[in-house]
């Protein structure tokens, strides 16, 4: 029995969609926190390869912060696609579909890495471990 209705995958949408932005603003302390944090290294002069070492921790927590993003952004556009064919396939599916198509343990660190690496999550990351390792070439 199909209990879906045009406005069960609205609701999906709005939900996922409100998800998705929250995402966008916890990657945002990540990287202040990145920077806050490695400026204060910085300034303290601390161990130096600790501090590069914690940079590369939280970019890769960024990198796995945006992986659950990119699902939901996927799941998004299925559901615009499903409201836009005013489709009655169930609505709620967003777990199922992601269990669906998961690739194992090798699968989900190569997702990681391919999120970590993307250009508006490298940054400021790979700025940061460049003036630290400047720094360290330096002493």
């Amino acid at each position: 029995m199909d209990t879906t209705t045009p406005n069960s995958l609205n609701e999906e949408w709005k939900t996922l969609h409100q998800d998705y932005e929250r995402y966008e603003r916890y990657s945002l302390l990540i990287k202040l926190a990145a920077i806050l944090s490695s400026l204060i290294v910085i300034g303290l002069t601390i161990h130096l390869p600790v501090a590069a070492v914690f940079i590369l921790v939280l970019w890769l927590q960024e990198g796995i912060w945006r992986t659950v993003q990119a699902r939901t952004s996927k799941r998004l556009l299925a559901l615009e696609q499903l409201i836009k064919r005013d489709d009655q396939k169930v609505a709620m599916q967003f777990y199922s579909d992601w269990e669906a198509t998961r690739h194992g343990t090798t699968g989900l660190i190569k997702e990681y890495m391919h999120n970590a690496l993307r250009p508006t999550v490298a940054y400021p990351y790979a700025v940061l471990l460049g003036i630290v390792v400047t720094i360290v070439i330096m002493k």
